[in-house]
């Protein structure tokens, strides 16, 4: 781990002093480590910033030793092993070649071998031998930290109050989720009343009543069941796209006359495309006001 670049690890005692939700979520994702998968192999960021650098697992070692339960995890003797097994694989190498300079005149005879025969031959069935073995400690160190990526992801979330024990996201209080946990609306609203109780006004013509009757502004109940179709199909296309712990928000633009959406704005990303692409046909209740503008977040 010296000839690796280290990312800097967290002062997580600090980020635990922090009060505001908010603020403790924004500090979990900028600390979080995020994969990529890339054609050269599995590559990691702390945060999902677009150009932070992609590393390889080895410069991860400092950012999970700062977290006791991750630095736990961490295969150590597996890691030395593998380190050792290389090292022989490298004198055994040597021996090979060795054992090739000393018969390069004479040859191999394989009727009679001699000591620079015998050198050549066990140096060769050691490389392979110590070869094979440090490929293997090899690639099982590179899973295990990246199984320690996991539990310092669960581990910083419950510390932060982020994630609860099973590592599932867990709202703040007076947030509205569904049967599945995602957040439908952050206000303190009572419970989602079912969609087939709730009466869309119909459009006013010139024989009924006023556009006075109709409700100025869209209220919570009206919001969260417009949206919650929409929000379900866009857990659901568009996951595919997150990265885990990602957050969108999306800006809507609602006629009142018509209740459509006529604007979705979103971050650049394609995760938030996605959500904004469904969300946007959405269809609210009409309202007397010429438009109103609904804020929507999600936590992928």
């Amino acid at each position: 781990m010296v000839l690796s670049p280290q990312l800097d690890p967290p002062d997580i005692a600090a980020l635990e002093q922090v009060e505001d939700r908010g603020e403790r979520e924004r500090l979990y994702t900028d600390n979080s480590i995020y994969r990529h998968v890339l054609p050269q192999g599995v590559r990691y960021t702390r945060g999902n910033h677009p150009l932070s650098v992609k590393r390889t697992w080895q410069s991860l070692d400092a950012i999970l030793r700062s977290d006791m339960n991750a630095s736990e995890a961490l295969p150590v003797r597996t890691l030395r092993a593998s380190r050792i097994l290389t090292a022989l694989t490298a004198i055994s190498a040597l021996a090979v070649v060795s054992g090739a300079a000393a018969s390069a005149r004479e040859g191999l005879d394989l009727k009679s071998v001699g000591g620079t025969g015998v050198l050549l031959l066990a140096g060769g069935v050691a490389t392979v031998g110590f070869g094979i073995g440090a490929g293997v400690t090899y690639n099982r160190a590179r899973k295990g930290y990246d199984r320690a990526v996991d539990i310092y992801n669960e581990s910083l979330g419950l510390r932060l109050g982020v994630l609860d024990a099973n590592g599932e996201y867990k709202p703040p209080p007076g947030v509205l989720v569904d049967s599945e946990g995602y957040i439908l609306l952050g206000d303190e609203a009572g419970p989602l009343p079912p969609v087939s109780s709730t009466r869309v006004p119909p459009r006013p013509t010139d024989g009924d009543a006023p556009v006075e009757a109709l409700p100025q502004r869209l209220d919570a109940d009206a919001i969260r069941v417009a949206l919650a179709e929409p929000q379900s199909r866009a857990f659901a296309e568009c996951r595919a796209h997150a990265q885990g712990g990602e957050e969108v928000a999306v800006t809507l633009t609602v006629a009142g006359a018509s209740g459509e959406v006529v604007a979705a704005e979103s971050a650049a990303t394609p995760l938030a495309e996605c959500a904004a692409a469904i969300l946007q046909g959405a269809r609210f209740p009409t309202f007397a006001s010429p438009s109103q503008v609904v804020q929507v977040k999600m936590r992928f």
